[in-house]
């Protein structure tokens, strides 16, 4: 039984190492792939308006030493509700997805097939995103319908294509492929919106934005740098590896916690026998190396068995996908390679543990059987006037004098606990509507754009609308700018976001929101590059007028490339307007989803949007992705504290066996008897819960911060626990009680030890 124990143990570890590894080296291979066959663009800038394309060409032309490659995408703008899949609306995504119409490009940034290669459609035929063909079950010769005022046109679906640009979720615009016949017909009755995209040479990074700002080029939309697209493209893959991998190395350790045990125990018991072949001369090191191979041969059938777990596991950690692309050898390489590594550490720990077999005695493990190099000394006699009964007493007596082995079990059953909860509440996390208010957007029931170059008009049209509004609980107006954040470090390009930041506050890192004109908060990602902090100054650069603002706070944001920054007043309303934001409250009783497709019907200039469907449409694959994540991880801890605890109860009864025996001659029962190993598992379980929710609640918000830093995000308060996250725990706890029950189970049989 401990055999078994110790090599499922060491499977389920060392599984788990080469399934994380194995998804995170697929999810940055399959991300590079991409971003090399589509020759991904190191800069975007989006674009709506007027364009004097010679404007790009003199500037690329007078900067060679930083372009090397520009180009001009034209994007024609179609309503979701005005797309029709399978007979289906894309409706429920309005306001979430932006759609764009678009030719392949000529040059780079290339729509990619199922082959890697440039899609090529013909008149009537479209190539949908992936993000669509899987939303809505989308294969080669379905169909689809364009309506645009109210003439519908019908497209053959003739590809599936990758955008390494605008594919994954938490991008919120989704390009489609058309014809040039097709692109051109629909572009006299669509908008049109430009994606300007660069190649750039090596680490020309920052010079291009100075660059592109100092030479006043259109810039009145989003813009995102490569890195960004990148770190983007493998988020949700990533999170998952990175969770799972975070997994494995907790139950590495709790592995080899009691493998520590489990040789520390085979040494007291196994004293006499090595102090009998010390004494007819066989060294330490010829000992030592005759108990290791029992342990190598433990890790070798763990790694066997390792193997028969890992493939299906890395299959469902990866959605069941397998690398593509030629790569599958490579991640297969890299996979087992973690699985042999993982199994061989707990042989590497017992080797370094059985160097203790030097300072056994023979002498002393010849006449004193049963102890090892460090002896014990006798526990104090137990009081028997003292009203607990005699069992807790005897539990209690056996954890202090095992201190140290009590303590690990302790930690193993914290290590296990924040290895079940740990995940869920991070899942839970990201999947609540409040967690937008600590990435960058404010918390309401509605939020409504209109971006610069709608009709006239269109934002005082629709915050009149609002005013008179009854449905209207709230609302507050913002007018983001592009300007230039100016510090002694260097200069950034900004959204900054102007207007009353009181209404609908976010949560703040450090500091807290503007209040006075002259004040300003960024987001972290801004504050880090001006490499600035709370209370000191920047200047802000406007259309020509620069002006000096005090940093009142630091905030996550997870939009605008994660730069970007909120004031109460740019002095003058100068700068380059972007778009302008609407945040709305809503009475009680009023429907969102109503009220949204009310509003949008009168205002068809700007975009609404809910929150929780904006989060769910946009984080949702993430989330379910983290779901199965954390699944595995709960079944994982719970599975290993079974083994854990039975293989040290087994442990446990067969060192004190004579002691047992001694208890059943004094009258003790069977159930008596395994009453005191039950209260020892119940005393650990319960301190392990207690010591695993603390660091859950410690270490969560560091681990989902340091998740979301390289993004713009930060360390975030986890929500309240919710029914599954609050039975994590629990069920961990009760699996290591289970486990004890199991060792328990068989009891000394009453012999005369006299």
């Amino acid at each position: 039984m401990s055999s078994v124990s110790l090599i499922l143990l060491m499977a389920i570890s060392s599984a788990t190492a080469g399934a994380g590894v194995a998804t995170l080296v697929s999810t940055i291979g399959a991300t590079e792939r991409l971003f090399a066959l589509a020759e991904a663009p190191d800069a975007v800038q989006m674009h709506v308006g007027p364009l004097e394309t010679s404007s790009l060409d003199s500037f690329a032309a007078a900067h060679p030493d930083i372009v090397d490659h520009h180009q001009v995408q034209d994007a024609l703008q179609l309503d979701n509700q005005d797309l029709r899949m399978h007979g289906i609306s894309d409706a429920a995504r309005d306001g979430v997805m932006d759609l764009l119409l678009v030719t392949q490009s000529p040059r780079f940034d290339f729509l990619l097939g199922p082959d890697g290669t440039p899609t090529s459609v013909r008149d009537g035929e479209i190539a949908v995103p992936d993000y669509y063909a899987d939303a809505y079950d989308l294969v080669r010769g379905d169909t689809v319908e364009i309506s645009v005022h109210g003439d519908v046109q019908t497209f053959t679906v003739a590809d599936v294509v990758r955008d390494a640009q605008m594919g994954p979720s938490l991008v919120n615009s989704k390009r489609f492929v058309l014809s040039e016949g097709d692109w051109n017909d629909l572009a006299e009755r669509l908008p049109v919106e430009h994606i300007l995209t660069f190649r750039l040479v090596d680490d020309a990074g920052d010079r291009f934005t100075e660059a592109y700002r100092a030479a006043g080029l259109p810039a009145n939309g989003a813009a995102v740098d490569g890195s960004l697209l990148r770190l983007i493209a493998a988020l949700t893959d990533g999170l998952v590896a990175i969770l799972t991998i975070l997994v494995s190395i907790v139950l590495l350790a709790i592995t080899l916690l009691c493998l520590r045990i489990m040789v520390l125990t085979a040494l007291e018991q196994d004293a006499r026998r090595i102090g009998v072949m010390r004494a007819i001369g066989f060294s330490h090191r010829e000992v030592s190396s005759t108990l290791l191979l029992g342990y190598a041969v433990h890790s070798g059938a763990a790694v066997l068995v390792a193997l028969l777990l890992v493939f299906p596991a890395s299959a469902l950690l990866r959605g069941g996908g397998a690398p593509s692309d030629g790569h599958g050898n490579a991640v297969t390489l890299v996979m087992l390679l973690a699985v042999v590594v993982a199994s061989a550490i707990p042989t590497a720990l017992a080797a370094h543990l059985l160097r203790r077999v030097r300072r056994i005695s023979p002498l002393l493990a010849l006449t004193r059987p049963g102890v090892s190099a460090q002896t014990r000394g006798r526990p104090r006699a137990l009081r028997w006037d003292l009203p607990i009964p005699v069992s807790i007493r005897l539990a209690v007596r056996g954890l202090t004098t095992r201190a140290t082995t009590a303590v690990l079990l302790i930690v193993m059953v914290g290590f296990a606990v924040v290895l079940a909860a740990l995940p869920q509440r991070v899942t839970q996390t990201i999947a609540a509507p409040d967690f937008v208010t600590t990435m960058g957007v404010g918390q309401s029931d509605l939020r409504a754009f209109v971006r610069e170059g709608a009709e006239s008009g269109a934002g005082e049209a629709l915050e009149r609308s609002l005013r008179d509004d009854p449905d209207i609980a709230r609302f507050a107006k913002a007018t983001s700018f592009r300007v230039a954040l100016i510090a002694a470090a260097r200069t950034d390009d900004v959204a900054l976001e102007v207007g009353d930041t009181s209404a609908f506050p976010l949560a703040y890192a450090r500091g807290e929101a503007p209040a006075l004109p002259g004040e300003l908060a960024l987001s972290t990602l801004a504050a880090q590059n001006a490499g600035v902090e709370v209370g000191q100054s920047v200047r802000v650069d406007s259309a020509g007028s620069t002006h000096r603002y005090r940093i009142t706070g630091v905030y996550h944001d997870i939009t605008n490339g994660g730069r970007s920054g909120k004031a109460v007043e740019l002095p003058g309303g100068q700068g380059i307007p972007l778009w302008q934001t609407f945040m709305v409250d809503l009475r009680d009783g009023v429907d969102q989803g109503e009220k949204a497709s009310s509003l949008a019907l009168d205002h068809p200039a700007a975009t609404f949007t809910e929150l929780d469907r904006f989060v769910h449409y946009t984080l949702g694959d993430t989330v379910e992705r983290l779901k199965t994540a954390s699944m595995i991880a709960w079944a994982a801890a719970a599975v290993v504290m079974l083994l854990v605890f039975a293989l040290r109860g087994r442990l446990e009864a067969t060192r004190d066996e004579s002691d047992l025996r001694l208890l059943r001659l004094l009258g003790w029962s069977r159930g008596g008897l395994r009453t005191i190993p039950l209260l020892r598992a119940v005393g650990v379980a319960g301190a392990g819960l207690l010591l695993g929710w603390v660091a859950t609640e410690s270490l969560g918000p560091g681990v989902l911060g340091a998740t979301l830093s390289s993004f713009g995000g930060g360390a975030t308060d986890l929500v309240a626990a919710n029914g599954w996250s609050l039975i994590t725990g629990p069920v961990v706890a009760a699996a290591a009680v289970v486990g004890a029950l199991i060792a328990c189970a068989h009891s000394p049989a009453l012999l005369n030890e006299s």
